[in-house]
């Protein structure tokens, strides 16, 4: 620990503390420090001190002490004798600590804090108005920025395998702090092995992420729907129910669920990712349709999730897209849809109102590596990129065709049905890097270049909806009217767009100087190992400084520059937003 934190830790425990504390403070250091003690400064402390001296705690002032309870719903189970019969246990002991605790300051107010799984359990007319606070999934960037900030485990992020099981892991806090805590027992010179690493991963997936998947709130089918609904973009209402016995407010107070309030009264619905994963791998599925979207689960793990972090997500991206899409479409499939309105198909992009109501029959879909790119010439029958005699039908089979694995020229093309014509609609996705360039100015003419139809789907009156996503915020496009059979997705939007698969790495090729964490930064910057550390280390002190961080790419070569940092800075995949 740094001399300066040490000695503010001593300070603030003198000040605070001492004679006013059962532990010593030798041994209040070593059983009581925060984890990132070591970057506490003198001038915090200062701060602290002259806090406290500005606003004392006058005798009549109100002392507010929270007390929280964890698994609280299991209390009830103890079967304790209870002075009414007509309260919970759990109001007694509450009331029984409250009321201890009030012998000992007539100003003290006790606020109790619950966490568990049964909302009804303190929630009803005999207990006290509760208010309830919403659950949020970690980022993967939360959870890489948390893990840098502690020096005992920021080195755990060097190794790529940790970094994908920390993916896997869904964001969900529990999950990843015990897979953390178990990684550092097993630390050998800064170094875990590979062995060992997967050991971690399998105790805390067979402890936690198993318990999660085979609640006895839900059958196998109901987790399928659980799941479909999640990137299905279909909202729902708290007070509805999945399968026409749990209501929706019951999934999400059993933890197995998220629910993002919408427009209205209606939620998005979030579930971890490891969700997703297993489906995936299941194959004793009941129906055609959720096997269907277990295969493309599946497809989405072997060609997306397989490479994570051993290649950068922007060379991810179209393979990702292409996957979604067939989960999208199978997903709705799996919840009964036949056919869908692009507005429910694309919930989140920007589109005409005609766009909008346009509706198409949905088919079971799966990826297809193609060979051929999409333009005037491209054949009905297209070829598997590793085997040219496998055709595919892509107007007709369900393909979701992707001609490459990144970079420019790759195209995403698939044909569904017009539900009322029968004319084939044909989308085209266009995933546009050059990120802050693609102005109203320049809409209609790169719209236009998409609009090229395959020949000989022209004389079928075939209809071509073409899509730019991340091709900008959606303040530069706001005042822009998107042409009929267009829609474009801003990274405002994404979220909403791909519902909770916006979790995933490979969602984005872009990375946000001012806001992304070490792991991310050091993505955009070139040189050796040691280097590109120290040059991610001040480009985040910067970001902390009253200064604020970048405006633009000239702004961080600058900074590099007076730095004196050995590294170039890449910003091709680069973005300055907050």
């Amino acid at each position: 620990m740094p001399i300066a934190a040490s000695f503010s830790w001593r300070l603030l425990y003198r000040f605070f503390l001492d004679k006013n504390c059962a532990l010593a403070f030798e041994e209040w250091f070593n059983s009581r420090l925060p984890r990132n003690g070591g970057r506490l400064t003198l001038s915090n402390a200062i701060k602290v001190i002259d806090r406290k001296l500005r606003r004392p705690v006058h005798g009549k002032e109100k002392l507010y002490l929270f007390v929280g309870v964890d698994e609280y719903q299991k209390i009830e189970r103890v079967k304790a004798p209870r002075s009414d019969p007509d309260t919970s246990l759990l109001r007694e002991l509450v009331e029984a600590i409250a009321a201890f605790l009030c012998t000992k300051s007539s100003n003290l107010v006790v606020l109790p804090m619950f966490a568990g799984t049964d909302l009804g359990v303190i929630a009803n007319s005999l207990n006290y108005v509760t208010e309830r606070l919403p659950m949020t999934l970690l980022t993967l960037d939360q959870v890489f920025t948390f893990v840098e900030s502690n020096a005992d485990f920021a080195m755990l992020l060097r190794q790529s395998q940790i970094r994908r099981h920390l993916f896997m892991l869904g964001g969900v806090p529990r999950w990843v702090v015990e897979y953390l805590l178990e990684l550092r027992s097993c630390l050998q010179g800064g170094v875990v092995s590979l062995e060992n690493i997967n050991n971690c991963y399998d105790d805390v997936w067979t402890n936690f992420v198993d318990y999660y998947l085979r609640s006895p709130l839900v059958d196998l089918q109901t987790l399928v729907r659980l799941a479909a609904f999640a990137v299905s973009g279909v909202t729902v209402s708290p007070i509805s129910t999945i399968d026409g016995r749990l209501k929706w407010s019951r999934l999400r107070d059993s933890s197995l669920c998220l629910l993002s309030p919408r427009e209205s009264s209606t939620c998005d619905v979030r579930v971890p990712y490891p969700l997703l994963a297993n489906i995936g791998s299941t194959k004793s599925l009941a129906t055609r349709a959720e096997r269907d979207f277990a295969t493309a689960l599946d497809d989405m793990s072997e060609m997306v999730d397989s490479t994570m972090f051993a290649l950068q997500p922007w060379q991810s991206w179209e393979m990702f897209g292409a996957c979604f899409y067939a989960v999208r479409i199978n997903a709705l499939l799996v919840l009964g849809h036949s056919t869908a309105t692009l507005g429910d198909l694309l919930p989140g992009a920007r589109m005409s109102e005609e766009t909008r109501q346009i509706s198409v029959k949905l088919v079971p879909s799966r990826v297809v590596r193609c060979a051929e790119a999409f333009g005037s010439l491209t054949p009905q029958l297209i070829s598997n990129k590793f085997n040219q005699q496998e055709k595919y039908d892509w107007t007709s089979s369900g393909c979701i065709a992707v001609n490459g694995d990144g970079g420019a020229g790759v195209d995403i093309f698939f044909a569904l049905n017009d539900a009322v014509t029968d004319n084939v609609v044909v989308f085209v996705d266009q995933r546009k890097r050059q990120f802050g360039k693609f102005q109203p100015c320049h809409a209609k003419e790169y719209l236009g270049k998409l609009s090229v139809c395959p020949k000989f789907l022209v004389a079928r009156g075939a209809r071509v909806v073409r899509g730019v996503l991340n091709c900008d915020s959606l303040s530069n496009l706001a005042t822009y009217d998107v042409p009929h059979d267009c829609f474009l997705l801003s990274p405002d939007e994404s979220e909403r767009f791909y519902g909770t698969l916006a979790y995933h790495p490979a969602c984005t090729p872009f990375i946000s100087v001012n806001s992304a964490c070490k792991t991310a930064l050091k993505s955009l910057l070139r040189g050796t190992l040691k280097a590109v550390d120290e040059a991610a280390e001040a480009i985040l002190t910067k970001r902390n400084e009253p200064s604020g961080g970048f405006s633009n790419s000239e702004d961080v070569r600058s900074f590099i520059k007076f730095k004196r940092l050995k590294v170039d800075f890449d910003d091709e995949y680069a973005e300055f937003q907050s």
